[in-house]
């Protein structure tokens, strides 16, 4: 018999480190709310499936912080829910009132009539002028009632359906005591305090196998070299970067794999690498320390080698004997995974929208055809956040994740392994390895923007002080000293600056950063530099979308690839990352809306998050709706198997798809002249299931520009 085809699922439990230099408290309450659902409720859902084997990627600082949690750390969220809805001050009902709905609304605050019906009266008085004092809009009861929802719908569903007093109070839905908020606060530490036994237990018994990342979630590869974003990025922009701090990523390394052990009591095989980033340097270190194996992501594989890997029509990797095999660099023992991207962003991203038996039969076919295709025993990769996704899906994702794995235990010809299973064979030699991450195979997330570079520039600041002063310090305050600047090396701040991601709380993340640099100047004794006490985010997003104007008449080739640097110069821009919030889109396709005007045409152009060709490949399709003068124009872009397929357009458009999307339309087609107005929507879909709206809100209003108009942006 032929050996089966090998699964290996890698779950990544991450949070960075919330706590305040200072105060010693968590500005955010992120760590514990995932603690009481997916940290616990993920390894939980082994008890049902004795025969998976699964993989669980746990990072220190979020081992940390868990443990300072249960010795009696606290967060502000935390507080705010244990303090009587009577005795909340001003302050702390807006506090409680901006950040208790802070849960996707569809999935989690809709399904509850209480909840949804707080949210809707939230919703309602911020339609309304003036800032209003929530203390006249909620009862106390009503304050109550919301302390305690964001709460219950933060637990896991195994306690929401079995724990007779968490069900309970969904059943009741309102009117909750102070004394059923004690009841919420006991669950909760009941959690808390089974989430690494959980682990524990499944480890010891073979069914999970548990790996870790550098303590605080640092990108390696960037740690060793700076300008391996522009390595893997030839087309950013110059910066001037320029260090190698191999002992501060040995040290967040080596910290990381001991406190696993002590932990858990054995050492883990495999690291997962923050971000997926490598690089050759990386690998090295890595092999240094003695693991079996690491990961990336397909795409660094695909630069890496000789020819790039491809899809097929159905999207199916052309070679799976390519993508599914593990890699060892020359000279380098370390097992090297690269992860089916498309399988592990179909789950994280995509299968949300639909029922589960169908997202689950959709994935488990998927990957019996891959099987199929390919030579036997190969090993499959999926590898994604064990967290965030399970926001967005009903019931927390838990429906779709037990017809998934009741499928995988049912199949004779696939079995599911650990990867320090899958690593136990040989290797592919790998000649070269062309440095990248999961992100679109580059850096350009974490060091890309110039608010980024600001951040490694204090940061290298910072620690240069320290390194000039180290030997006249006592020898705690130079661990005290190293600590925070490795707190401040994590991924997650630099994650969070620049225009690709969004979070309201991005003056939390940024004060936090700047607070552990402040105090290494602290404990210096130093001066701290004036650019440490200013926000580094250049602009901090309104609470809509902003329309910069376009400055000149325009003439574009539409070919879906930026051609020519000053084609789109004069453009008019409408940044839509820099509002995702606003806009309440989680994980927006679209980057940015460029629009220009000739005598005859407006010009759009769309910037996806990834190559916007791939989109249309894996599934989407695009509508755009411009409505003006009593007209309306339309124009749709789909997949015909082959290449991307554009329908619906007028005489005098045309539209092209490849990196960008480009759109040619005639004013006339709207009945459109100079000084009037036209609205514009783009209406995304995927496998024909309606996806995003951007703007979510309403229709876009562009205003057709005249001469005087372009006259404004000329200075002498």
């Amino acid at each position: 018999m032929p050996p089966k085809t090998r699964l290996a699922i890698l779950w990544h439990m991450h949070q960075p480190c919330y706590r305040n230099p200072y105060s010693g408290r968590f500005d955010l309450p992120w760590l514990r709310l995932h603690a009481l659902k997916d940290y616990f409720g993920m390894v939980h859902l082994l008890e049902e499936f004795p025969g998976l084997r699964l993989t669980f990627n746990l990072v220190p600082s979020l081992l940390d912080g868990l443990e300072q949690y249960l010795a009696g750390a606290v967060d502000t969220c935390g507080e705010v829910f244990r303090k009587p809805a009577a005795d909340l001050a001003s302050e702390e009902v807006q506090y409680l009132v901006r950040h208790f709905f802070s849960i996707h609304h569809e999935t989690h605050i809709k399904p509850y009539r209480r909840y949804d019906f707080l949210y809707r009266k939230k919703m309602a008085r911020l339609g309304r002028q003036g800032d209003p004092d929530w203390r006249q809009v909620f009862s106390t009861s009503e304050l109550r009632d919301l302390q305690v929802w964001f709460q219950l719908t933060y637990f896991d569903e195994s306690y929401q359906q079995n724990d007779a007093r968490v069900s309970a109070l969904l059943r009741r839905g309102q009117g909750f005591s102070e004394e059923d908020k004690e009841t919420v606060s006991a669950v909760e530490g009941e959690i808390l305090r089974r989430v690494v036994p959980e682990y524990r237990k499944f480890q010891d018994n073979g069914q999970a196998e548990l790996c870790t990342s550098p303590f605080y979630h640092p990108i390696l590869p960037l740690l060793l070299d700076p300008q391996a974003g522009r390595k893997a990025n030839e087309r950013l922009a110059p910066y001037d970067l320029d260090f190698c701090w191999e002992e501060d990523a040995w040290a967040q390394l080596q910290s990381g794999l001991d406190l696993m052990e002590r932990t858990f009591g054995a050492r883990p095989r495999g690291v997962w690498p923050p971000e997926g980033g490598l690089s050759e340097p990386t690998l090295r270190l890595l092999s240094r320390s003695g693991i079996a194996w690491t990961a990336s992501d397909e795409e660094v594989l695909s630069r890496s080698l000789p020819r790039p890997l491809e899809r097929d029509g159905h999207l199916a990797i052309s070679d799976p004997g390519v993508l599914y095999s593990p890699y060892i660099l020359s000279g380098l023992p370390l097992k090297i995974f690269f992860r089916d991207h498309l399988l592990s962003d179909l789950i994280g991203f995509y299968y949300q929208k639909f029922p589960a038996r169908e997202a689950a039969a959709d994935l488990f076919q998927r990957i019996q055809a891959s099987a199929a295709a390919g030579p036997a025993g190969m090993i499959i990769p999926i590898i994604l956040d064990g967290e965030n996704a399970w926001e967005f899906y009903p019931r927390s994702g838990r429906d779709f994740l037990r017809e998934f794995y009741r499928l995988l235990c049912a199949d004779n010809g696939i079995e599911t392994v650990t990867f320090s299973q899958a690593a136990a064979g040989a290797g592919r030699e790998l000649p070269r390895l062309k440095c990248g991450s999961w992100i679109n195979g580059n850096f350009d997330i974490w060091i890309g923007d110039r608010d980024d570079q600001k951040a490694w520039e204090l940061l290298k600041g910072a620690r240069d002080a320290f390194l000039a002063a180290r030997d006249s310090l006592a020898e705690a305050t130079a661990r005290e000293i190293e600590e925070l600047l490795r707190v401040a090396q994590g991924s997650d701040w630099f994650w969070w600056y620049g225009k690709e991601n969004y979070t309201p709380d991005i003056d939390i993340f940024d004060n936090l950063f700047r607070l552990n640099l402040q105090k290494v100047y602290t404990l210096l004794g130093l001066p701290l530099p004036a650019a440490l006490l200013t926000p580094i985010p250049a602009a901090t997003p309104a609470g809509g979308l902003q329309v910069v104007a376009p400055r000149d008449a325009m003439a574009v080739r539409i070919d879906g690839e930026v051609s020519d640097y000053f084609e789109w110069l004069d453009a008019g821009r409408v940044d839509i990352l820099a509002f995702g919030g606003a806009m309440n889109i989680a994980n927006p396709l679209v980057k940015t809306l460029f629009f220009g005007f000739d005598r005859d045409h407006v010009f759009l152009r769309i910037d996806t998050k990834k190559h916007a060709r791939t989109y249309f490949e894996t599934g989407f399709s695009l509508r755009l709706q411009l409505q003006g003068g009593g007209r309306s124009l339309q124009g749709e872009i789909g997949f015909d198997g082959e290449a991307p397929e554009i329908c619906g357009l007028p005489p005098g458009a045309a539209a092209a798809v490849g990196r960008i999307i480009e759109w040619r339309l005639p004013l006339a087609a709207l009945e459109a002249g100079e000084g009037s107005e036209f609205q514009l929507q783009t209406f995304w879909s995927f496998n024909g299931q309606p996806f995003q709206t951007i703007p979510a809100g309403g229709p876009l209003t562009l205003k057709v520009p005249g001469a005087r108009d372009y006259a404004a942006y000329w200075q002498v």
